[in-house]
């Protein structure tokens, strides 16, 4: 990756219910379940990326989304690795 594109990718508008944190894209995609939403997303980095889904249910979208952020970033901090190998 060259530094141009190194530097577009911060500055480059995230979609819906994505963060940045600590070099890493965090995006929350809840999956509906009857009326429940599982917490559901991928942490990115560069052009590696990881699925993770939940058995964690909650009865709000948006509280999903802001759960999963918080898991993902608890998992980069924790593991202090690289989630991604």
């Amino acid at each position: 990756m060259s530094l141009l594109s190194a530097l577009k990718s911060l500055f480059a508008p995230l979609p819906e219910g994505a963060i940045r944190y600590k070099g890493y894209t965090i995006l929350a995609t809840p999956e509906e379940d009857g009326g429940v939403f599982r917490l559901s997303g991928v942490i990115t980095k560069r052009n590696r990326q990881k699925k993770f889904t939940l058995v964690d249910q909650v009865s709000d979208k948006e509280l999903s989304v802001k759960r999963w952020q918080a898991y993902a970033k608890t998992f980069i901090d924790q593991k202090n690795l690289n989630p991604l190998t």
